[in-house]
């Protein structure tokens, strides 16, 4: 399986996680959209260095933050991490 591949399985893993969050986790929901999105666009883009450097700060810090609280939200960021970090993002 390529990169890419992994990668989407990594993305769609973390969208079925969104679509569990309770109702009333609007926040929590808002900002794992932010990250898709962020990584949506830094895939589609050309490689700009700066962004890549924020999302990989974004994705580790979020591990940090989701760690206690939502474990497999944790687990699957980290997944993200370390297929970006393949791809050399």
């Amino acid at each position: 399986m390529s990169d890419t591949n992994h990668l989407e399985e990594a993305m769609n893993n973390l969208r079925s996680q969104i679509s569990a969050l309770p109702p009333d986790d609007e926040p929590t929901r808002q900002h794992l959209s932010g990250l898709v999105g962020d990584i949506e666009r830094l895939v589609g883009s050309s490689g700009d260095l700066r962004a890549q450097e924020h999302l990989g700060e974004n994705l580790n810090e979020s591990v940090l933050r989701f760690e206690a609280s939502h474990p497999r939200i944790a687990t699957v960021l980290n997944q993200l991490a370390e297929k970006l970090g393949a791809m050399g993002i």
